[in-house]
């Protein structure tokens, strides 16, 4: 029918108009190159274990930093390793989402002065930055190796919350001088070398996390004492517990700090108590354990809020002179004491302490040793609320004040 088809060819002029148009649009992407114009942003992306990768580790690798890696419900029994990435590690549930040891470990270091390996479940390196949530870490793990359930070390940063760490120990058959095990650690003291470097740094954060059944440590902040740029691992542990008790004979501290810088507050601590030959309730010829330590530590560290009971010694301040500000801890029923300062002088107020055979000791065996006491609340001691005890011709000296 006449005037049904509508005409298909270009207005007069059209192909000069589109042409002018293109030229245009290629100067402008001319342009574009030659001013540098990036290109958008690439968006974060998120990967799921095991829908689209079936291992942790290969959605780690798979993953670019910015990622977020999200782990369903299950059982991996897999090393995972991430290493100079910044990615996000998220359960779906700390109950359902367990990462277990193999049965052998690959090491990452060395311990210089007895070659002991040293190895991981989960290793955090070489300047990553990564959140963690959402996990069970266990073992059993092998026997022989130092073994951690989490580590950072090598300048990354980990913040490690609400998951659990549990069974870092080997079989109950392996000889108790093969027996190792932490639960969390950041950073590495200088007698371990990990790619020929000894000791190594870390940052970040533990909260939230509850350890239990660990053969050496429940929680491990350390470095070297000079690291590299002056910047020392620095870690904030906050309202974790902490739960020892060996079922291998051992030396246990809920929280131990080293050569570094560490916050540690509101943390619930129990049941580290020496169980090798040798241990003692005497500070200079006898082992203990503890629930938390302080050896070697530089100024910079506070212990505060925390709870701490049934462990050999509350709070242990060892050959780290004004290392920390102890300060409003609960110790309570500590065997032998609810806090030693010993090698080294130093600080602590306001702590309560309850049971035990002495509230505070000052203890001087290599150095002289002073120890400023003010408004300690200490009661139902068998020996005596402040001791002080020396040797090899040094002297402790305990000033009690009160505000």
């Amino acid at each position: 029918m006449k005037g049904a088809w509508r005409s298909t060819a270009p207005p007069r002029g059209g192909h000069r108009r589109r042409r002018s148009v293109l030229a245009c649009l290629s100067v402008l992407v001319a342009l574009g190159a030659m001013v540098g114009i990036a290109p958008a942003a690439r968006a974060a992306a998120t990967l799921v274990v095991p829908r689209d990768y079936p291992t942790i580790q290969a959605a780690v690798n798979a993953a670019a930093s910015g990622d977020t890696v999200v782990v369903r419900g299950g059982t991996y029994t897999e090393q995972v390793v991430v290493s100079g990435k910044n990615l996000r590690l998220r359960g779906v549930d700390e109950d359902s989402v367990i990462i277990k040891s193999p049965t052998a470990l690959t090491p990452y270091a060395v311990n210089a002065h007895n070659n002991q390996p040293v190895t991981s479940i989960v290793r955090i390196a070489h300047g990553a930055r990564v959140r963690m949530s959402g996990f069970t870490v266990t073992g059993p793990v092998p026997c022989g190796p130092l073994v951690s359930g989490v580590v950072a070390l090598q300048a990354a940063t980990l913040d490690l919350t609400d998951s659990r760490i549990t069974d870092m120990r080997p079989a109950p058959s392996c000889p108790a001088d093969q027996a190792d095990g932490r639960g969390v650690a950041f950073g590495l003291p200088p007698f371990i070398r990990a790619d020929g470097v000894a000791g190594s740094t870390a940052f970040g954060s533990v909260s939230d996390v509850r350890v239990v059944r660990y053969q050496s440590d429940g929680i491990n902040v350390n470095g070297p004492p000079s690291p590299p740029q002056g910047k020392p691992t620095r870690v904030t542990v906050t309202d974790n517990v902490v739960v020892g008790g060996t079922q291998i004979p051992g030396q246990q501290f809920g929280v131990s700090v080293g050569s570094a810088v560490a916050t540690v507050t509101d943390n619930t601590i129990s049941r580290s108590v020496c169980t090798i030959p040798g241990c003692g309730p005497d500070p200079i010829n006898d082992i203990q354990s503890g629930g938390i330590l302080a050896a070697f530590t530089p100024p910079g560290s506070t212990f505060s809020g925390n709870h701490v009971s049934h462990t050999d010694i509350g709070i242990y301040q060892f050959a780290g002179p004004n290392c920390c500000r102890v300060t409003r801890n609960e110790l309570r029923n500590n065997r032998f004491f609810g806090i030693v300062i010993q090698d080294g002088d130093g600080r602590a107020d306001h702590n309560e302490i309850t049971g035990g055979r002495v509230g505070i000791g000052v203890v001087a065996d290599a150095v002289d040793t002073k120890a400023i006491l003010r408004d300690n609340d200490i009661t139902r001691t068998t020996m005596a609320p402040v001791r002080e005890l020396q040797c090899c011709g040094f002297k402790a000296t305990a000033v009690v004040e009160r505000d």
